[in-house]
């Protein structure tokens, strides 16, 4: 084989081969809790490279400010993470946020919000953003918040606050009752969803969120039951979950 048809081949081989944009089906009156575990896993997993254009740190064309979770971000950066022009994998966290993962990866490109321009790479939930609430949340950045990620899971056809979540929701008696697909809560706070325990004590599990921590971004880890009992976490299953 010549080189240049060598090129050729391993040029066609990265196209084909190159992953796709995971998609999670449409919004549904019910969802089954292996169709949530997968939607979840759209988030987690899914692999994307930013560029400089999709960074942001300052006032988007709103007046609102916009910080994205990118390893050059001063003063909040706890959790900032992605780098342009690296492999990053799971969505990033946006306040308000409600993108699908294709939805995330065509608004990367061209944003028509945005005027055709790309789009911001997430923007996190400072305490000013917070305080503020929906009035913070720009339209010119792209990602998915902690609800909207839940809400995306549940097959609903529009975010749920944290505040909204529980009216769909029947509270668990105990939460050894806990299954996947199921969540923790703190209504006005966070959520996060439950995917399977981890030991027979029943004491960690791993779980799933559009998070803070240990990053600004959709993730799986795993989460100390006493810890989130603690901090008032509640134990909560949508009523249009089916097995």
């Amino acid at each position: 084989m010549t080189n240049a048809l060598t090129l050729l081949v391993f040029s066609a081989c990265l196209g084909a081969c190159a992953p796709g944009i995971p998609e999670i089906p449409p919004p549904a009156s019910s969802v089954t809790r292996r169709e949530a575990l997968a939607a979840s896993r759209a988030y987690t997993s899914m692999i994307w490279r930013g560029s400089l254009r999709n960074v942001r740190h300052g006032t988007d064309g709103d007046g609102i400010r916009t910080d994205t979770p990118d390893a050059s971000a001063a003063g909040y950066d706890a959790g900032a993470w992605w780098k342009p022009g690296m492999r990053s994998i799971g969505m990033p966290y946006k306040w308000g946020g409600f993108d699908t993962p294709r939805q995330f990866s065509e608004r990367l490109k061209a944003d028509a919000a945005n005027g055709g321009l790309p789009a911001a790479a997430g923007d996190m939930g400072t305490p000013e953003k917070q305080a503020a609430g929906d009035a913070a949340v720009s339209r010119f950045a792209a990602g998915v918040d902690c609800s909207g990620f839940v809400s995306r899971c549940w097959r609903l056809d529009r975010p749920f606050s944290t505040r909204e979540l529980p009216a769909l929701c029947t509270r668990l008696p105990s939460w050894e009752d806990l299954r996947t697909g199921d969540i923790l809560i703190v209504p006005g706070r966070h959520v996060l969803l439950f995917i399977q325990w981890e030991g027979t004590e029943k004491s960690r599990f791993l779980g799933s969120e559009a998070g803070p921590l240990p990053a600004w971004k959709c993730s799986e880890h795993v989460f100390s039951r006493s810890m989130l009992e603690n901090s008032g976490y509640r134990p909560m299953r949508y009523r249009g979950m089916r097995d």
